[in-house]
């Protein structure tokens, strides 16, 4: 199996500087197992590898999405796939904190039916007249479990939860106890911090995205990407576009910085629960603990 092993954890944490580490260290190639990072133009906001980061270690499943499409964990899985199969001879680690994506890979996909099309659509619009968080509401009544896993504001996650129950009759949560073709286990290693020390990461990486240009991208692809695109979706882009004023901006940046926090804390509960996982204390030399537990494997 090329895939030596997965670098998991919470966003924010440092998983990019010790994967970029450990990849020269095992001469292998980085995919990255995030769900927002995967869309063409959308860097900043989020948290894609540098040019020089991917200069320095080949990256998959990285800024190369349409920003009009969307992309599923059975895509991922594809892909993934097809990268394997494509190049044997080389060496991978997974790198990234969207859970379902991983454990997808590793244990299977849920064999759920078609969904017919107009049942997506039906729900996709009440979503633009009534808001997310009608949708949102909905998700909970019917599959509470999974919903609240999922943010408010993801309508793609939240149309998937209502659409299946709609079809079927079943909770997705249900189907996804229910899987097949897996490339099997791999050691999974969840990076860990002191809750405070990670909440502060996250408040000064927000702050840099802005730093490095972060408004002046979001501006830039209104121009060429509409704005009922998937893309969008992500966390601060519509809001930062709707901002008129200094201020706005601000209150925009503090509320990115309070849902991100939110998102980390449940991640970090996600995989607490969902998979097995080697815990990698990133204040205790990380790095070589990783190799050591490499070698054992």
């Amino acid at each position: 199996m090329p895939i030596l092993f997965a670098l998991a954890g919470a966003t924010g944490i440092g998983k990019s500087e010790l994967s970029l580490r450990l990849a020269e260290r095992y001469d292998a190639e980085i995919i990255g197992v995030d769900s927002r990072q995967v869309y063409r133009g959308f860097a900043i906001g989020t948290a894609q590898p540098s040019a020089a980061d991917m200069a320095r270690v080949v990256h998959h499943q990285v800024n190369f999405l349409d920003p009009e499409k969307t992309y599923s964990a059975g895509e991922f899985c594809r892909d993934v796939k097809a990268i394997l199969d494509e190049h044997p001879e080389r060496n991978f680690i997974l790198v990234g904190g969207t859970g379902l994506y991983l454990q997808s890979l590793m244990l299977g996909l849920p064999q759920i039916p078609a969904v017919p099309e107009e049942v997506r659509r039906e729900l996709e619009a009440l979503a633009q007249t009534e808001g997310a968080a009608s949708l949102y509401k909905m998700a909970c009544e019917v599959d509470p479990e999974l919903a609240s896993k999922v943010e408010e504001g993801n309508v793609h996650r939240l149309v998937r939860i209502v659409e299946v129950y709609r079809a079927t009759g079943r909770r997705l949560s249900e189907f996804q106890k229910e899987r097949e073709g897996g490339i099997g286990t791999l050691p999974v290693f969840w990076l860990q911090r002191d809750r405070d020390a990670l909440y502060k990461r996250i408040d000064v990486r927000v702050d840099k995205m802005m730093q490095d240009g972060w408004l002046d991208e979001v501006r830039a692809l209104a121009e060429t990407v509409p704005l009922d695109a998937p893309a969008w979706q992500s966390l601060g882009y519509r809001e930062l576009l709707q901002a008129k004023t200094s201020a706005d901006v601000s209150s925009v940046l503090d509320d990115v910085k309070r849902k991100t926090r939110n998102y980390a804390k449940r991640q970090l509960t996600w995989f607490r629960w969902q998979l097995e996982c080697v815990p990698v204390d990133m204040e205790n030399d990380p790095q070589r603990f990783i190799e050591d537990r490499v070698k054992e494997c």
